[in-house]
């Protein structure tokens, strides 16, 4: 259902832009401050586009890239804490265990 939903989303922004490119046909004077293009404004429009598009990936993917860093640190943290945890249920048994050898050697010497 996803991949439905993004490839009608991707062909409706190929349509707009097609759209966009036949309704400006016009040449514009694009000043670059060292140089200036005459193009037509839906190449300019496409190629702005795609930068735009480029750099929200960028962004995105800086982001992803830092949360799968903070998950992986949080997973062995995790882990470490657990060990911890058995290594205490360990010692908590250990230590219930020689209490009650002692306290029923304490009950055999007073018998």
């Amino acid at each position: 259902m996803l991949k439905l939903f993004s490839l009608l989303f991707i062909i409706s922004f190929l349509i707009i832009g097609v759209v966009l490119g036949v309704l400006n046909p016009t040449s514009v004077e694009l000043n670059l401050l060292i140089t200036s293009v005459n193009l037509p404004l839906s190449v300019i429009m496409a190629v702005l586009f795609i930068i735009g598009l480029v750099v929200g990936a960028a962004i995105i993917s800086m982001q992803v890239i830092r949360l799968r860093w903070i998950v992986r640190q949080k997973t062995k943290q995790n882990l470490k804490l657990s060990d911890q945890i058995i290594q205490l249920k360990k010692a908590n048994i250990q230590v219930k265990e020689s209490s009650t050898k002692e306290s029923n050697q304490l009950v055999s010497l007073e018998k």
